[in-house]
């Protein structure tokens, strides 16, 4: 199973490689009902936790490394190539050189880190290959992004980091994703020039664990 081709980017490159261990930390305290090897149910809890918009996470990730609508924690991205790795076990050892190196040219997981910008940010690959650890860098590159552009647009353009066309398409993708989720979430993305686009992939599995998310987080 591949993953859609696309284009090889520097997310944020060393701007947002600080030192996080601290909010790597914080991932210990998640929610129990989190299940520990999936993206779909993962994306809610840290966007609840960052205060980041219901499902912009998700769609994020459904555009870095969905298949068939459901976003996948073994994806592995090395420039054109893309694939799934059937196991964590399996992604890691594809990361890893014959001559005991590290693939630094790999986007991973979830939300495809760049392994050349960010894997000091993490203990292991295994540990950046981690849905939670994963998830939760990006959003936490995601704020930083957004404070430091001033709107939740063009934080969503600089993680894709491509040039301006690139990153237009790029934020027309995640706001196509994200009004099929939310759409009061979508209009914080303020679109512009999009055109029409024909409705996403969302595998049912994806949109209910987002629904059963948004319940268990309501106020009662």
């Amino acid at each position: 199973m591949t993953v859609p081709a696309r284009r090889a980017r520097p997310v944020a490159g060393g701007l947002v490689a600080l030192t996080l261990g601290l909010g790597l930390s914080q991932l210990l305290v998640s929610p129990a009902k989190a299940s520990e090897n999936d993206c779909h149910t993962n994306t809610s809890v840290v966007e609840r936790q960052l205060h980041i918009p219901n499902g912009l996470l998700l769609a994020i990730s459904l555009v870095e490394s969905g298949v068939d609508g459901v976003p996948q924690p073994n994806a592995l991205s090395f420039g054109e190539r893309s694939l799934v790795a059937h196991s964590r076990d399996e992604a890691v050892h594809r990361l890893e050189t014959a001559g005991g190196g590290v693939r630094n040219d790999a986007y991973v997981g979830c939300m495809q880190l760049s392994v050349r910008y960010h894997r000091s940010a993490f203990h292991s690959l295994d540990k950046m290959m981690d849905p939670r650890a994963n998830i939760w860098y990006a959003g936490q590159m995601l704020l930083r992004l957004r404070s430091q552009t001033g709107n939740w647009s063009r934080a969503v353009a600089r993680y894709q980091g491509g040039s301006p066309r690139q990153s237009h398409a790029y934020v027309c993708r995640v706001w196509n994703h994200l009004a099929e989720l939310d759409w009061n979430s979508a209009k914080t993305l303020e679109p512009r020039r999009c055109g029409e686009m024909s409705p996403p992939e969302i595998a049912p599995k994806t949109r209910r664990a987002f629904r059963q998310a948004q319940v268990a987080a309501a106020p009662e």
